[in-house]
């Protein structure tokens, strides 16, 4: 198989599966590998938490990856988007402190920046749910657009 068949087949597989695999990745992986990380090495977690504070590493990041997702803070999907970017935070926090990784800032970037678009994908679980099986979404208390 060539490598562009490859790549296809892989897009086309996420594309079928990306609802599941993103609340997967933030609802399960994330909080398992927290756990595992936190129960070998909590002295170093520790560390690692007080050398690089969440107001200094992790907010900014959050703040800088929202904006270019176009996620402000009026939108009903920014408190989910807001949240995995927290929890982006703090397993890059375990994950550094388990592998020794001194320069977290990229880490975290690179994490929150994964962790939001998990968000996204699976904000709207009625628009995905509507879209799997071919209907339409319809709000009951959304205002009327004609008379």
């Amino acid at each position: 198989m060539t490598f562009e068949k490859r790549k296809e087949k892989q897009r086309q597989y996420y594309q079928e599966n990306r609802y599941r695999l993103c609340y997967n990745s933030l609802n399960h992986y994330c909080l398992k590998a927290i756990d595992r990380v936190a129960g070998l090495c909590p002295d170093a977690v520790n560390e690692y938490y007080r050398r690089y504070p969440f107001e200094e590493y992790g907010e900014p990041s959050i703040k800088k990856q929202l904006s270019r997702s176009s996620v402000f803070s009026h939108q009903a999907r920014y408190d989910d988007c807001y949240d995995a970017g927290m929890w982006a935070y703090v397993y890059s926090m375990h994950r550094c402190a388990y592998m020794g990784i001194e320069n977290v800032r990229p880490y975290i970037n690179k994490m929150t920046r994964i962790y939001v678009i998990c968000a996204l994908v699976i904000h709207d679980d009625v628009k995905n749910l509507c879209k799997a099986n071919g209907l339409k979404e319809v709000r009951i208390d959304a205002e009327r657009t004609s008379k």
